[in-house]
C-alpha cells in the first residue's frame, strides 16, 4: 500500500511540473484544487473523492472548452470558472444534505 501512494504521489508531482510549464502555475492550482475541493464536499472516503474528483475534472474541462468555443473566452480561465460554478453547486448540495 505504501509503494501505491508513492506512486500516486510521484506521478502527481511529475504532471504538476510539467502542467505548470504548459498552463501556467496559478491555472494549475486551480485545476488541481477545485475538484478535489468539491468532491469533498460530498463524499468522505478517499476512493469516493478521488473518482468524483476527475470525473468533475473532465466534465468541467469539457464545459468550460465548450462555452469558450461557443462564447469566445479564454480556453484556461472558462476551465477555471466551471471548476467555480461546481465547487458552489456541490457546497449547496451538502447543505440540503
Amino acid at each position: 500500500m505504501e509503494a501505491y501512494n508513492l506512486l500516486i504521489a510521484v506521478v502527481i508531482a511529475v504532471i504538476i511540473v510539467l502542467a505548470m510549464n504548459l498552463v501556467g502555475s496559478l491555472l494549475i492550482s486551480a485545476l488541481i484544487i477545485f475538484p478535489a475541493l468539491s468532491a469533498m464536499r460530498l463524499f468522505r472516503s478517499f476512493k469516493g473523492v478521488t473518482i468524483c474528483s476527475a470525473a468533475l475534472s473532465v466534465t468541467c474541462a469539457l464545459l468550460g472548452m465548450l462555452i469558450s468555443i461557443v462564447g469566445g473566452t479564454p480556453v484556461g480561465s472558462t476551465i477555471v470558472a466551471a471548476n467555480i460554478a461546481a465547487f458552489f453547486l456541490f457546497a449547496g448540495i451538502e447543505r440540503l444534505r
